[in-house]
């Protein structure tokens, strides 16, 4: 269902751009794979990253046999680690500049009293 919607989201593409031919072409090749990939049972997610594959002429040289942490690469877990790791350490500065801001405030204050009472 997921490459019937690709393949219908190229036709939209092609439409707006308006080469009706492209159009027509990539609607028929939808119906071709949808209808091939009913027929052999394959699994989906599979065939699509191996027609990908073919399409771009990836070499398996370049396929990583073994995963990262998570099913991710370890690029993109050691990226978003950092991230969030970032995210962390800002949401720790804005606290703590947000309590000595709290703290001024209220010296700011006690001083402001102070000096109304000693008039």
């Amino acid at each position: 269902m997921r490459l019937i919607s690709i393949w219908v989201a190229a036709a939209a593409v092609l439409a707006a751009l308006g080469t009706t031919s492209g159009t027509a072409a990539v609607l028929k090749n939808a119906h071709a794979s949808s209808s091939y990939f009913a027929d052999t049972g394959q699994n989906l997610q599979e065939s699509d990253i191996q027609w990908f594959r073919d399409q771009l002429k990836i070499s398996d040289r370049y396929v990583e046999e073994q995963e990262g942490v998570w099913g991710m690469s370890w690029a993109h877990f050691l990226t978003m680690t950092f991230l969030v790791l970032f995210a962390l350490g800002a949401l720790v500065v804005l606290i703590q500049q947000q309590r000595r801001t709290k703290d001024i405030m209220e010296t700011i204050r006690k001083e402001m009293e102070n000096d109304n009472t000693d008039n």
